[in-house]
């Protein structure tokens, strides 16, 4: 009994003095972590309406392997116009070929993007004579960069991204599949206006 008392009376002088003092400035908060950087890949929680690229804005940098051989770095084309066009699906950027020689007239490179790797586009290049490099971007991270990935559907979505001789995004479009005819308006409208 006399060990309960003991207990008692040190347990009320705990909370006596607990309650008795009042503090004279706020506790510390506690530590918040870092936050965690998730890397850009198809099943990132990052959506093409996340990536706010916008004319103005510097162009992200890339890294893809090309159709025609070796790979195309932002690095390389700085001091170079050039237009990126992307899909999900490398049959919806041949008919960019038709205008690629009037594009190319311009001083601007143009190239397509979409998921499949090098081998196939490599192969359905040569076999659709397509002469402008198409990229390869199977984890679809360059394409989030550029805001042109729909996280719903997991997969890129069309648009394009025109981009001037310091690297400086000059257009961003999303939408609908471009007919070949449009790119070459768009193209011709930013590079004459700039």
């Amino acid at each position: 009994m006399r060990r309960s008392a003991v207990v008692m009376v040190m347990l009320l002088a705990l909370v006596g003095s607990a309650w008795g003092q009042v503090p004279d400035k706020q506790p510390p908060m506690p530590l918040q972590p870092e936050p965690v950087r998730v890397p850009l890949a198809p099943t990132a929680a990052l959506s093409a309406t996340d990536v706010d690229l916008r004319s103005g804005d510097q162009a992200p940098d890339f890294q893809l392997d090309s159709s025609l051989g070796g790979v195309v770095r932002r690095a390389d084309l700085k001091g170079r116009w050039f237009v990126l066009v992307f899909d999900e699906r490398r049959t919806k950027l041949a008919p960019l070929g038709a205008v690629e020689d009037s594009i190319r007239a311009l001083g601007v490179q143009a190239m397509g993007v979409c998921p499949d790797g090098v081998g196939a586009l490599k192969t359905f290049a040569a076999r659709e004579k397509i002469a402008f490099p198409l990229l390869s971007d199977p984890t679809r991270e360059i394409s989030q960069l550029f805001g042109m990935y729909d996280d719903g559907h997991r997969a890129i979505q069309s648009g394009l991204v025109i981009v001037d001789t310091k690297g400086i995004v000059r257009m961003v479009l999303q939408g609908p599949s471009l007919h070949a005819d449009d790119v070459l308006q768009m193209v011709k409208h930013v590079v004459r206006g700039a």
